[in-house]
């Protein structure tokens, strides 16, 4: 694996990865994600790694050992119809030796402006922080990246979801062109629009209706470990929904188990297909509960929220909001504004 020393102080140093290593497996599988808000663990953290698209690691090392990590992912990502190169920021964390030290904040900036000065082409730089992620946000505000919207997390869940024999899985190439042309017709007018996680494993469904695709998303298998949920209604989640028989079939915080969708497509008018289609995917995974994360001004997540159940799970996590945090090189004041003034897709595959 190709590796490069991008920066050496006294015990510290900064590593450069093409690709992931497996002792950062390791390193990333042992981290509590979170900080004020909700903690949780990624379980399955080396599978989901392995399908991230073109990732580079930079790694902070303390000697020989690494204390904290920062994958960049590279894709293209759409603005309305102009494309721009991208780099997304997944796994930024740090070790329990080194937290608290300042540590993480000293170099993680001097990764992410390492990162931002290599680029010669235009490159929008972004990266997902909790709002209740204080100290990540501060790390990242300070290496130049500026809140540019919210991302709202939606819940969708059924004690007992029904199976859908009108569901068809996507698996042929002009099959998967179709549905293309759908996402990008449909998200036109949003900003960072990218498909790299659609079509993962066969894993879009479609419902038609005489012929034509009126509903349809991709899925992702996700388990998590839940820690800590903020707030009296968090203790309650914790404490007492694992207790009590059915609720703790939908929402087990020390082993759940969910899918995450995204891809999302409706057609106007067909919000009741995309119900029974989420639920069709749940009967076909035997879950109870899912997520997907969209935009808070998405006008596809409202038409959506006002128009399908969405069941329990979504009052434990409605409140679980992202800020989007951006940084851009060689973009003009007006392709910045415009990014700006736009609705943001969002990848579900970026967070779990």
């Amino acid at each position: 694996m190709n590796k490069k020393i991008i920066l050496q102080e006294g015990e510290y140093s900064i590593w450069r990865y093409e690709g992931i290593p497996k002792e950062a497996f390791e390193f990333l599988d042992r981290i509590a994600w979170g900080n004020e808000g909700a903690v949780y663990e990624h379980k399955d953290t080396e599978k989901h790694i392995l399908l991230l698209h073109k990732p580079t690691l930079m790694a902070i090392h303390e000697y020989d050992k690494i204390q904290g990590t920062a994958v960049f992912c590279n894709t293209t990502v759409s603005v309305g119809t102009i494309p721009f190169n991208c780099y997304y920021i997944r796994y930024f964390a740090s070790s329990k030796e080194i937290r608290g030290k300042g540590v993480m904040k000293k170099y993680g900036i001097k990764v992410m402006e390492s990162v931002r000065d290599d680029e010669k082409e235009k490159t929008v730089f972004f990266a997902c922080v909790e709002r209740g992620n204080k100290a990540s946000y501060r790390t990242v505000e300070s290496a130049g990246y500026e809140k540019i919207g919210v991302i709202k997390t939606n819940g969708f869940s059924r004690y007992f979801p029904r199976e859908n024999k009108k569901m068809e899985q996507v698996k042929t190439e002009v099959e998967r062109k179709e549905v293309l042309a759908l996402l990008k017709k449909q998200y036109e007018e949003h900003a960072m629009v990218q498909f790299d996680s659609i079509f993962l494993h066969d894993d879009y469904f479609v419902i038609r209706e005489h012929g034509e695709i009126v509903a349809g998303c991709q899925f992702h298998r996700v388990h998590w470990v839940i820690n800590k949920m903020p707030g009296i209604m968090g203790k309650i989640v914790m404490n007492v929904v694992p207790l009590l028989p059915v609720l703790n079939k939908l929402f087990n915080p020390r082993q759940f188990e969910f899918l995450a969708f995204e891809g999302i497509y409706v057609k106007p008018g067909f919000e009741n297909k995309l119900s029974d289609l989420f639920e069709g995917l749940l009967a076909k995974e035997k879950l109870k509960s899912s997520m997907y994360w969209m935009g808070e001004s998405c006008p596809l997540r409202k038409r959506i929220l006002e128009k399908c159940k969405t069941g329990l799970i979504h009052s434990f996590i409605k409140e679980s909001d992202v800020f989007i945090m951006a940084a851009f090189h060689g973009l003009n004041e007006n392709e910045i504004a415009d990014l700006k003034s736009r609705p943001l897709f969002v990848s579900g595959f970026d967070y779990i």
